[in-house]
């Protein structure tokens, strides 16, 4: 059975959800969310190591039956990390369960024995594809799809790496369950296969990744040649806890802080009609800009403008200078196919706001729920210069108020009053007039904004 009588289309009847509504029942703990990272660290050692230093604390989020979650804080990032989920079937049982308690990006760091050493010997090595030599991945994917890591994000995880100067390779593993019957065939095979290390989660984890469109990371940490000569298993200082730490954190800075990753996934996964800022008609935006009485050939640029529907209005009045900036690629290409042979028409810029080099100036800078995002003051003060040096005419932005949500699609947002906003723009811009407002979602929930139009002047 463990090939057939598979029907991967199928809905699962024992769902991750309804065990951990009962477990909350029992436990009488709140449906509240787990961090948006969360570790697996199936040695144990790093869990142990994090407890024993006061740097964890135990999660009152996580209902699962069998195992014990703790937060850590450092560096300005949260995430989650549990201990000792040893094997194929527990690390994807515990897998189904942190992301139905709300995790996004689940990294795991497991030791592993060594088949082919590596290029450059590194301790690390990013797993891009496993060999699956255990059964918990066939009730995923069927025996002929391969369990890898998303191509995606593996070429992002790896620039990043290069660019911080990490010594960290990438290479294919043979996943097993029954890692005592490693026999000198089976790893001769192995050999065969350029296989590079041997360990026991990468399959069942890429598998259920795949299967569910889920963001998985895998790292061997390559520890131990099997046992097969004295001295072995030496992981390095605190068993190997600080370097699995910096891992970690490297990680978390490259994917789950990528804005440009997120933003993709989203508009590659979601329709509009599943995203909370969707707007069929712009009204309050238009109002803004028809307020500045420019002619249709204003330059008028849409900062996050996404698949906002704003450059369809605006197109369809006459005016004939937009550009839309977006940080997505997704989001721009859906525009692009909605708007057909008008699209054309406009200037389509693919770049993070912070990181954007004009080449000309605009009359009006528009901004609908994008400058909340910015959660920095170095971000702030980037976005700010930019405008500064280039708008000749007015901005219109639009944030979440005071009253509205403090974080969407899953990131931290800044709230904002009229007088902080307006203290925040004093430096090159004076307030016209500001007005709040609910949305109303497409799930049918409200969220309230502030907008606020601003005239340039110059000191």
């Amino acid at each position: 059975m463990i090939t057939s009588n598979k029907h991967y289309s199928e809905p699962s009847v024992f769902t991750p959800e309804n065990l951990l509504r009962e477990a909350r029942r029992q436990k009488n703990i709140d449906d509240c969310k787990v961090p948006d990272v969360c570790a697996l660290d199936p040695d144990g050692d790093l869990v142990e190591y994090l407890i024993r230093t006061g740097q964890a604390t135990l999660n009152e989020c996580w209902a699962c039956y069998h195992t014990r979650l703790y937060t850590v804080k450092q560096r300005g990032v949260e995430f989650a990390i549990l201990g000792c989920a040893v094997g194929s079937s527990f690390a994807v049982l515990v897998a189904e369960q942190l992301f139905a308690s709300g995790c996004k990006t689940l990294i795991s760091v497991t030791s592993a024995g060594i088949i082919n050493p590596t290029k450059n010997n590194s301790k690390f090595v990013l797993i891009e594809q496993a060999t699956r030599d255990e059964g918990t991945s066939y009730h995923y994917l069927p025996a002929n799809e391969t369990s890898n890591v998303n191509a995606d994000l593996s070429n992002r995880l790896m620039a990043y790496y290069r660019a911080a100067g990490l010594q960290i390779e990438t290479g294919n593993s043979w996943t097993t369950d029954a890692p005592y019957r490693e026999t000198r065939t089976a790893i001769n095979e192995a050999k065969k296969l350029n296989v590079v290390c041997v360990e026991m989660e990468a399959a069942a984890l890429y598998a259920f990744a795949k299967a569910k469109d889920k963001d998985v990371i895998c790292f061997a940490h390559l520890t131990n040649t099997m046992a097969q000569t004295e001295g072995d298993f030496e992981k390095g200082e605190e068993m190997g806890s600080l370097d699995t730490l910096e891992l970690i954190h490297h990680t978390i800075n490259a994917v789950v802080k990528n804005q440009a990753y997120h933003w993709n996934k989203i508009y590659a996964t979601k329709q509009p009609n599943e995203v909370s800022w969707t707007q069929e008609i712009p009204k309050t935006s238009l109002d803004f800009i028809h307020s500045f009485g420019l002619p249709k050939t204003a330059k008028i640029i849409d900062v996050g403008g996404g698949e906002s529907k704003l450059v369809d209005c605006l197109l369809d009045e006459g005016y004939e200078n937009i550009t839309v900036l977006d940080i997505s690629k997704n989001a721009l290409d859906k525009a692009k196919k909605r708007l057909g042979d008008k699209a054309q028409k406009v200037n389509w810029i693919v770049s993070d706001v912070t990181e954007f080099k004009p080449t000309t100036n605009y009359d009006v800078w528009h901004d609908r729920a994008t400058f909340h995002f910015l959660t920095t003051s170095e971000q702030v003060s980037k976005y700010l210069g930019i405008a500064r040096n280039h708008v000749n005419g007015y901005m219109t932005i639009g944030t979440f108020s005071t009253d509205g949500p403090e974080k969407c699609s899953g990131l931290e947002i800044r709230q904002y009053s009229e007088e902080k906003l307006t203290a925040e723009l004093s430096n090159g811009f004076d307030k016209i007039r500001c007005i709040t407002e609910d949305h109303t979602t497409p799930f049918n929930t409200t969220q309230n904004f502030l907008f606020c139009s601003f005239k340039r002047h110059l000191n």
